[in-house]
């Protein structure tokens, strides 16, 4: 619990030391390492949900809220990155659709952060089975995205 707290603080520290300047990448690289990042965090978080959700780990509220919370944060930070001129080459899974079709991107960025909404507010009430249902939700979402928008491994 202490290790997520302390990952939440700093990820929020760097959001709003340096979130001001994250839409103004100098190349095209480091706006996808910084999206690459940021997803990297969002994973990390919503694996630790997931062994709950499958019970492969004990159901914790707190802990759990608070990676639901991170998630819900993180969810915001990548999609200005995403769009950056530049930023459809190069190493990255983004397909050229989302260039192509920017207003469906953006909206399957909204309900992917509509439902990490969701989920964090889910998750402070406690109810196990509301939130696999929610994080089902969440989930559905990553993947519908990825379908459209993520390059095949």
């Amino acid at each position: 619990m202490r290790a997520i707290t302390r990952i939440t603080i700093f990820v929020l520290f760097v959001v709003f030391a340096f979130g001001a300047a994250y839409a103004q990448f100098a190349k095209p690289e480091e706006a996808i390492k910084y999206r690459k990042s940021v997803m990297f965090l969002i994973v990390q978080h919503f694996k630790r949900m997931g062994a709950v959700v499958q019970g492969k780990a004990a159901y914790d509220k707190d802990a759990f809220s608070a990676n639901a919370d991170a998630v819900e944060m993180l969810a915001t930070l990548p999609w200005e990155a995403m769009m950056e001129p530049g930023t459809d080459k190069g190493d990255t899974t983004l397909t050229s659709a989302a260039f192509e079709n920017p207003a469906k991107f953006k909206k399957a960025a909204e309900s992917f952060e509509a439902a990490t909404a969701m989920l964090a507010g889910t998750a402070k009430g406690g109810d196990l089975n509301a939130i696999k249902a929610q994080f089902g939700q969440v989930a559905q979402n990553c993947g519908a995205c990825h379908k459209q928008f993520r390059k095949k491994n």
